[in-house]
């Protein structure tokens, strides 16, 4: 009797997904040596929190370099959260989890 019961998970049971509130867009280049260490504080911090979404552009193609014009940004590293410039170089990572509270 109780054997179509057994596959319902209770609510605390189940993984709760985190929910998305932010998207952070690094713009990078091939040649910045900044990009790289500040492309790791974002991969990290999506690591531990998973409440945004993530991606690297580099200038050079064309979605980056769409985003870079439409922005007026001049520099790189350079972070975009939810379609906004905030932030230009190499964030810690308690800069770049304050950014998203």
């Amino acid at each position: 009797m109780y054997e179509m019961f057994k596959s319902v998970k209770m609510p605390e049971e189940r993984s709760a997904k985190p929910q998305i509130r932010h998207n952070v867009i690094l713009l990078v280049s091939k040649w910045c040596e900044e990009c790289v260490p500040a492309d790791k504080v974002w991969r990290k911090l999506l690591e531990e929190r998973r409440d945004f979404t993530y991606k690297s552009l580099d200038v050079a193609e064309a979605e980056g370099r769409r985003l870079s014009i439409d922005l007026y940004i001049r520099s790189v590293p350079s972070t975009i959260i939810d379609g906004k410039l905030s932030y230009v170089g190499i964030p810690s990572k308690e800069d770049a989890g304050a950014l998203l509270n």
